[in-house]
């Protein structure tokens, strides 16, 4: 074990490498606002801020190329905690969450904090329920760790086809927000835009793995930080003179009520609007800021809680990093910072919303613009496609109920309703893309790597470390050109596809890796019985449901009782496990130790190399 752990030493200039990566991000913001005073033209601006993040990350990429197996499945197990806590936020929020969950909080207020806590409370219990424990299993996968644990490979293929929709539905809803950004501030159309981004992301997966998409996710990380943290600070000192957002966006509490209140918003009951989320179409605001429970009701709330909750703890994504740092207790670690970064997201959309939602009303709510007097980020906005506004009544001016906001560009509108250079729009941007890109890539690489894992490498037992991560490498071709074209075809909302997907992760996993990892009579009929069980549910549910009402939600919270309940009864009435799983389960549930399938790799090379000895 020791002498694992001193090959296992991170390297000691990580923090110096991307404190210079951040210096030069910097660097190339203020660079960028001294040329927007110079005359430089905005779409040259956009192009430098968007394109050279772009080009570090596949630097970045390329830097940390291999061809080993556990530097491309794992990422060496020597990945400190600080860098894979970066990466799990990152994937955790992404883009969907960066400027779809924004938009969700400003149309509904305090009704959107479900999805906040979701995420929150999702990191947390994942790092509770079963992260140290797939840590000390030591799998590439999730299927894996489940073959693993019930000696099943039967088990392992189920599993891994089973996440294949979820995380194609992720996959897909990350490309597709990381495409709007470059369609809208580069000469790019829309289905090129698709294009290239998936093969960008196709790109870092295959030059590493899990390896470059560790390393180039947490400079995507950091562009994302900085890049929202810098606009939204700016905005913060202006509306309250403090640069602290997240702690001070309450004393605007009086002038925003005032404003709404003279733009006509009144209180509504969840049946007076469709109980629903806000679509990507633009629409306008329909209910006061801090009125709770005004499209959801109380259950409404809590089920849609409860369900982001089960899904984000389960979600494939984030546990295949489990098994990047050096021991449990590094592991517990990063998902600690995880779950930091992810509460100070959580609390930094409200401010967001509020910042937005008050400089919108003070200039057209409190006093509606004549046509002739519009404020100029009217006008600039409409360009843009983030806002359309238009004199419906007919009274010569343009009121609050006049203006259609679209959700995903809320977040973006930010720099230019406080009056900002355009250098702070774009750089609001490349923080969205950046961490879109970073969990696509999160995404990607979990689904294809497993189909490499968890069913080349068991239908073909003997294949040798070349043709399995060739068959990774066509695994993340062939996943990122079908996203690509999924795309093309079809017109889906980023946020539905991540939410339906997350009620899919919660009810086809959740309940197996609870029983698996907490019970010790769980057998391999039961596992397949949870999954399977779940899975059904949560698939019929979302083909017929909306139909009935049904949303994507309930039908996942349904799914985890049922999948629970299969597998309870499952392992009860059925064969009891063989003392190999049950010996398995036992030393997984003791933290200490290298991790299980290092130490099986180990006593197999020994083996080997014992039996070619012999053979000489």
């Amino acid at each position: 074990m020791n002498s694992l752990s001193r090959l296992r030493t991170p390297h000691p200039h990580l923090g110096a490498y991307y404190g210079i990566v951040t210096s030069a991000f910097v660097s190339l913001i203020v660079l960028l606002a001294m040329f927007e005073q110079l005359g430089w033209r905005e779409v040259v601006i956009a192009q430098f801020m968007i394109v050279t993040p772009l080009l570090l990350y596949i630097v970045i990429a390329a830097g940390s190329r291999t061809r080993n197996a556990e530097d491309f499945f794992t990422s060496g197990r020597r990945v400190p905690a600080v860098f894979n806590g970066f990466v799990l936020a990152a994937t955790a929020v992404g883009g969907v969450g960066f400027l779809a969950y924004t938009g969700v909080v400003f149309f509904l207020g305090f009704d959107a904090l479900a999805i906040g806590l979701g995420l929150t409370c999702g990191i947390l219990a994942g790092a509770v329920l079963f992260v140290p424990y797939l840590r000390k299993a030591g799998a590439y996968t999730l299927p894996g760790f489940l073959g693993q644990r019930f000696r099943s490979r039967r088990l392992r293929i189920a599993a891994s086809l089973m996440q294949l929709p979820p995380l194609a539905l992720l996959l897909a809803a990350e490309i597709k927000i990381a495409a709007l950004i470059a369609s809208l501030f580069l000469p790019l159309t829309f289905s090129l835009a698709v294009f290239l981004v998936a093969a960008l992301v196709a790109a870092i997966g295959v030059l590493g793995g899990m390896r470059a998409l560790t390393w180039a996710g947490s400079a995507q990380f950091i562009v994302g930080a900085v890049g929202l943290a810098v606009p939204l600070v700016t905005v913060s000192i202006l509306l309250t003179s403090l640069p602290t957002p997240q702690f001070t966006y309450g004393e605007l509490i009086p002038s925003l009520q005032n404003a709404e209140i003279t733009a006509g918003l009144s209180p509504v009951q969840p049946e007076e609007v469709a109980t629903d989320l806000p679509p990507m179409a633009p629409q306008k605001v329909l209910k006061p800021f801090f009125q709770s429970f005004g499209i959801f009701g109380e259950l409404d709330f809590v089920m849609l809680f409860l369900c982001l909750m089960l899904g984000i703890a389960a979600l494939p994504s984030l546990l295949v990093r489990s098994g990047v740092t050096r021991s449990v207790v590094e592991q517990r670690r990063s998902t600690a910072w995880a779950l930091l970064l992810v509460a100070v997201f959580a609390l930094t959309a409200p401010a967001m919303a509020v910042f937005v939602k008050l400089l919108v009303f003070q200039d057209i709510g409190l006093a509606p613009a004549a046509a002739a007097a519009l404020p100029d980020w009217l006008t600039g906005l409409s360009g843009r496609q983030l806002l359309q506004a238009s004199d419906a009544n007919g009274d010569g001016g343009i009121g609050a109920a006049e203006i259609l906001f679209t959700r995903d560009g809320i977040a973006l509108t930010l720099p230019t309703l406080a009056g900002l250079p355009y250098v702070m729009t774009v750089l609001m941007a490349a923080s969205g893309m950046a961490v879109a890109l970073a969990a696509a890539g999160s995404h990607l690489f979990t689904l294809a790597g497993s189909m490499a894992e968890d069913v080349y490498r068991v239908l073909d037992p003997g294949a040798s470390k070349q043709p399995r991560l060739a068959a990774a490498w066509g695994a993340i071709a062939a996943s990122a050109l079908s996203a690509a074209l999924f795309l093309i075809i079809a017109d889906i909302d980023p946020l539905r596809a991540a939410l339906t997907a997350l009620a899919f992760v919660a009810a086809t996993f959740f309940p197996v890796l609870l029983l698996a990892i907490w019970w010790q009579r769980c057998s391999e009929w039961g596992a397949f019985a949870a999954m399977s069980t779940g899975f059904s549910v949560i698939f019929l549910g979302t083909i017929f449901g909306p139909h009935a009402g049904i949303y994507p939600a309930v039908i996942g919270l349904i799914g985890v009782m049922a999948g629970l309940l299969a597998g309870i009864a499952a392992s009860m009435y059925g064969i009891k496990p063989p003392a190999a799983a049950t010996a398995y389960w036992q030393e997984m549930r003791n933290p200490e130790g290298e991790a299980i399938y290092d130490r099986a790799k180990a006593r197999a090379a020994a083996s080997a190399a014992n039996a070619s000895a012999s053979g000489q």
